[in-house]
């Protein structure tokens, strides 16, 4: 798998970095006192507090440890987390509605659209976007549907802004590719794939036309396809994919793929990851779990269980969790309960918590700048009245880049 970039943790015990540069102004400097600073990193830290300046977290401590900067903005909290983040969703592709204007997660003319880029479709100003920022996630990787094997190129965003290009964080940031039976079952006319075999062999082919694919080898010295450059990008693992798979040999079937083209892969969906879970390990793929509490509704399904994330995570396999793409309104599962529900079944709140934190960043290679309350790192935290996964705590405010966005 891809080297996964690495934030520094606050370690086992409480570490104090200060970055605030001698004689700064603090006209933008926002501190906040927490009881509770849950760090994303497994680490705790009791009466805590944070200063924020310009977007990004300048010092991380105990209260007594860090001076609040002259003309500060003081914030007293109960409890603290990162910014969540949804590591694979169709949210601003898919909107809040179940109408055709904001249905753009699938493009139904081809069974490969490695051509398409999220970025393309995302509208920045759907409400799902909004719902998805008062529960706490800040940042998301969207790209197209189900529907296509090859559905198209993945974006990571933030879900607070006034454009696309404004919020993207990197596009495009993967290759989505869907194995199992929803693209079996898109093309009833004959024009796509109709068995798993077939899904199968439509990817590898591409992604064979894709290896061979050279300025002038098709069509004369300008040749020009959008898809075979992409593709090509897979191929050289300079662009990672995402296998969508959820039954056990569907997500064997990415592993083999991954091996025959040295693809750089993650596995999503993967509701029967526990079930090859030393395939996995051996492989060295992350896996973006869920949504945890899925419908079983169809064989791909039957064998869903709470405690899949838990089996993987203790299998020492990355873990994130996602929400998917859901066909009903509101269109989008809300990340923190699914989180909640794969804490209670075997996972614990740390784990939980770091799979919707700094463990999802480092598999999209964002942990850089997102994921866990660090100095330098952006300034996305969330705050509740309570323990962020018992069901009668609340998010009363968001902060996104420094700047408080939302509030209860």
């Amino acid at each position: 798998m891809r080297g996964l970039s690495r934030g520094g943790g606050l370690g086992l015990g409480v570490i104090v970095t200060v970055l605030l540069a001698a004689g700064s102004t603090a006209a933008s400097t926002l501190v906040l006192d927490v009881e509770s600073l849950r760090t994303g990193t497994g680490t705790t830290l009791t009466k805590a507090r944070v200063v924020v300046q310009d977007g990004r977290i300048r010092a991380v401590g105990p209260w007594q440890e860090i001076p609040v900067p002259a003309g500060a903005v003081v914030r007293a909290a109960r409890l603290a987390t990162p910014g969540f983040i949804d590591a694979h969703t169709s949210a601003g592709l898919s909107g809040l509605r179940n109408v055709s204007a904001v249905l753009d997660q699938d493009e139904l003319t081809d069974p490969d659209q490695s051509a398409l880029r999220a970025i393309d479709g995302f509208d920045p100003r759907d409400p799902l976007l909004r719902f998805l920022l008062e529960h706490g996630v800040t940042t998301i990787q969207t790209g197209p549907g189900p529907a296509n094997p090859i559905a198209g190129q993945a974006g990571i965003f933030r879900t607070h802004g006034d454009s696309a290009d404004e919020m993207a964080i990197r596009s495009p940031s993967a290759m989505v590719f869907n194995l199992g039976e929803i693209p079996k079952a898109t093309y009833a006319e004959g024009r796509g794939t109709s068995t798993r075999m077939g899904t199968a062999a439509l990817i590898r082919e591409r992604l064979t036309a894709a290896q061979r694919h050279r300025r002038g080898f098709f069509g004369g010295p300008h040749a020009t396809d959008l898809g075979l450059d992409a593709l090509r990008e897979v191929t050289k693992g300079r662009l990672p994919a995402i296998f969508t798979a959820s039954r056990a040999d569907d997500i064997e079937t990415a592993l083999r793929i991954t091996r025959e083209f040295e693809l750089d892969t993650i596995i999503s969906s993967a509701t029967e990851a526990y079930r090859v879970r030393p395939a996995l390990r051996a492989a060295g793929v992350p896996v973006l779990v869920g949504p945890v509490m899925e419908r079983v509704s169809t064989p791909e399904t039957e064998n869903a269980s709470y405690e899949n994330a838990a089996f993987v995570t203790q299998a020492g396999i990355p873990l994130a969790i996602r929400s998917g793409y859901e066909s009903y309104v509101p269109k989008n599962r809300v990340l923190l309960f699914e989180a909640a529900v794969a804490a209670v079944n075997g996972l614990g709140a740390d784990a939980a918590l770091r799979a919707i934190t700094l463990g999802a960043a480092e598999i999209l290679g964002i942990a850089d700048d997102y994921g866990s309350i660090e100095a330098g790192k952006v300034a996305d935290l969330v705050l509740f009245d309570g323990d962020p996964f018992e069901y009668t705590s609340h998010v009363t405010a968001v902060i996104a880049g420094g700047q408080v966005v939302y509030e209860r």
